[in-house]
């Protein structure tokens, strides 16, 4: 069986004890097409089964290997892992179970934007992608390494839709995040439609697709970033040439201060968290 196959298995089991979850973690990121290893299978789960969760998992197939076993959690009423196996290169396999976490919406608002599709031979529910890619700014440096290829894909989604026609030329310029999406969008002459330009740099809620759009704009009708920007880059993006490698540049600045401070806000909760425990 694959790692896939487990994983549609485990959902099939979690589901018919009456538990409803959204895939996340490293089987998502396959999902959406980066090929990397994972281990662990990680759900989000919706709260109305969490507090017999254990009973429920226990009336499934998964507890009839005997493995089954509730592992040591430091996130209590948020958190909760399950060994259900053990790999044939010894290590434990484990069932990882979200409620909720800061960077996590409420179950029902993921589950509405979730993505369906066929994983390990049947059909599953995924978080949606910018749903995932949120979930992935932690204070890891391996979780950013997949939000660099996953902000990729999703560009390139919104630039094919764009291309076909089914959506306009301002949903893949308000959220661009990715050096390859802003180079296909200003190749392919998109960044000259100022009208859509406009649009999403006053709509944007990214500091980076700020700093990506703000050379193609006027200084009349320039916005103020969406969060703070160090006041010599916001000049130089005022004047820098389009798509220069200067511009390049300071997007990078500005991309490597967000992930700094999402870095720091991971870090954060999850002192506070320990720290309420120490009390």
């Amino acid at each position: 069986m694959t790692s896939a196959e487990r994983l549609a298995a485990i959902v099939t089991a979690v589901e018919a004890v009456g538990l409803r979850c959204l895939v996340m973690g490293g089987h998502a990121v396959r999902f959406y097409g980066f090929e990397r290893s994972t281990s662990d299978f990680d759900l989000q789960m919706a709260p109305d089964g969490w507090d017999d969760l254990a009973d429920r998992l226990a009336r499934t197939p998964l507890a009839a290997t005997g493995v089954l076993s509730e592992g040591n959690t430091w996130r209590p009423g948020a958190f909760r892992r399950f060994q259900i196996g053990q790999l044939p290169d010894g290590r434990e396999e484990w069932l990882e179970f979200w409620r909720s976490n800061h960077l996590l919406s409420p179950f029902a608002e993921a589950y509405a934007r979730r993505e369906v599709g066929t994983y390990g031979g049947r059909s599953l529910a995924f978080l949606g992608l910018p749903d995932l890619i949120r979930s992935k700014e932690t204070e890891r440096d391996f979780d950013w390494d997949d939000i660099r290829i996953l902000e990729e894909f999703l560009d390139a989604r919104r630039f094919a839709a764009v291309e076909s026609r089914s959506a306009e030329p301002v949903s893949a310029l308000v959220d661009v995040r990715s050096r390859k999406g802003f180079e296909r969008l200003y190749e392919s002459k998109h960044l000259a439609d100022s009208v859509a330009v406009k649009s999403a740099i006053h709509s944007t809620t990214s500091t980076v697709t700020w700093a990506y759009l703000r050379p193609f704009v006027s200084e009349l009708d320039a916005s103020t970033p969406p969060a703070p920007i160090e006041s010599a880059i916001e000049r130089k993006l005022r004047t820098v040439a389009l798509a220069s490698g200067l511009h390049l540049s300071l997007v990078e600045m500005v991309r490597r201060r967000y992930k700094t401070e999402r870095q720091a806000a991971d870090a954060a909760d999850k002192q506070a968290i320990r720290a309420s425990q120490s009390r």
